[in-house]
């Protein structure tokens, strides 16, 4: 079990991880052509990612690295996804509609609310499907700053200081 702090810092909440471990949904657009006989045969498939989560420091806390939430200025964190796979992997691009919330986080307090954190809803005025080609054991890192432009449904409690559960 992790344990995370949310602290009230500005309008929205800084977190505070004193274990990391976090439910991120990466959306991955895998695409493969199956042929009949490949229908015919059932195969157990292998999970082509893995998952890691960076803080950008720890800055000599006690309590170990942090990640943030906060109106303005958070800490950025980073979600480096490494191709596990022995063939390439496309992942959408998050500059476009289909990539945008790609990337979102699932949160449980101790009292078993969950919560969903991702990016609010965008406007697009050039859209259109993209993808980032990862190569076998290479990684695609996302830089991730939890400001203005992220929100928590449902909405976290206006508390000074929370523990969460964060699970893989």
């Amino acid at each position: 079990m992790t344990i995370v702090r949310l602290m009230e810092s500005s309008p929205l909440k800084r977190v505070l991880l004193t274990r990391c471990a976090v439910f991120v949904f990466v959306t991955a657009c895998n695409s493969k052509k199956e042929t009949a006989s490949s229908q015919a045969k059932p195969s157990v498939q292998k999970v082509p990612f893995s998952l890691s989560i960076v803080p950008e420091t720890s800055r000599g806390e006690g309590f170990g690295s942090s990640i943030e939430m906060a109106h303005d200025k958070p800490r950025e964190f980073y979600v480096v996804l490494t191709n596990s796979s022995s063939e390439p992997q496309a992942v959408w691009e998050d500059w476009n509609s289909w990539g945008y919330q790609t990337v979102s986080f699932k949160l449980t307090n101790v009292d078993g609310k969950k919560f969903h954190v991702s990016r609010r809803p965008g406007i697009f005025t050039v859209n259109f499907p993209s993808t980032f080609l990862i190569s076998p054991g290479e990684h695609q890192v996302y830089a991730i700053r939890l400001d203005q432009w992220w929100e928590t449904q449902p909405p976290l409690p206006k508390t000074d200081e929370t523990d969460i559960n964060l699970d893989v």
